[in-house]
């Protein structure tokens, strides 16, 4: 039981990686995971080296930012763009975040794999698995993760956000089978997982009670704002909150 303070997109720049490396220095988070795809992956090995945390590594799967690592992917104008960089197409129309035809998937499925190897090849070894934008939480992209599942005997997947109160109806009946399954293909997960901002508006008392029983997992993205402050995109980090022992 406990939580997991996790730092999305390291690698995704040689700022944000600065950013992620101090919030450890500073004990705000115990997690991070790594866009292998960006250019910025190389130098997130050696910080993680310097900053002895190298070991709490994982990987952040992306196909909404950068180049992909493999070729097939870059002519599928629902994941790329004209220049073989991914363009989000299906990350905005819902149609695509709940089917796609079978070679997408078998290409999203060989990035995944091509992101995984190149995380393994850098030195990294934790199989904790988030990505970028959320995107396995959508079913095709979570097929064809599933498919990798064996290959690679994932230690931990991230759930869908469900630390939160209220949503539709459908929306959660989503996420409950969705968590159901993830919980299936890792050796663990958290019970429940969060944003920052959730957390910092969830009740203190009843989250406290939550974390002595239950595992709970916040992401952050951290950033400089002005004056360099530590910043989640656009909400300051507080200082105490990240009270990784006791909340």
């Amino acid at each position: 039981m406990g939580l997991i303070v996790n730092a999305d997109d390291f690698g995704r720049s040689e700022s944000v990686n600065r950013a992620i490396y101090e919030t450890f220095e500073q004990g705000r988070v115990n997690s991070t995971t790594l866009m292998a795809n960006m250019p910025a992956a190389e130098e997130a090995l050696e910080l993680a080296k310097k900053g002895g945390f190298a070991d709490r590594v994982g990987i952040h799967l992306n196909i909404t930012e950068g180049m992909p690592i493999s070729s097939g992917i870059r002519n599928n104008p629902l994941i790329c763009g004209y220049d073989g960089s991914f363009n989000q197409a299906f990350y905005h129309n819902t149609k695509y975040r709940l089917y796609m035809d079978r070679q997408s998937i078998d290409q999203i499925r060989d990035e995944f794999d091509a992101q995984i190897r190149r995380f393994l090849n850098l030195g990294f070894t934790v199989m904790h698995v988030d990505s970028h934008h959320h995107v396995h939480t959508n079913y095709p992209v979570f097929t064809a993760l599933k498919e990798l599942s064996a290959k690679y005997d994932f230690d931990y997947i991230r759930l869908s956000r469900n630390l939160y109160k209220g949503g539709s109806l459908p929306n959660r009946i989503y996420k409950h089978f969705f968590n159901g399954s993830v919980r299936k293909l890792a050796h663990t997960s958290s019970d429940l997982f969060g944003s920052y901002k959730d957390f910092i508006s969830y009740p203190r008392e009843e989250l406290k009670s939550l974390v002595k029983s239950r595992t709970i997992e916040i992401m952050i993205h951290p950033m400089y704002g002005e004056d360099r402050a530590l910043m989640d995109t656009d909400i300051p980090l507080s200082e105490e909150i990240f009270d990784i022992e006791g909340v």
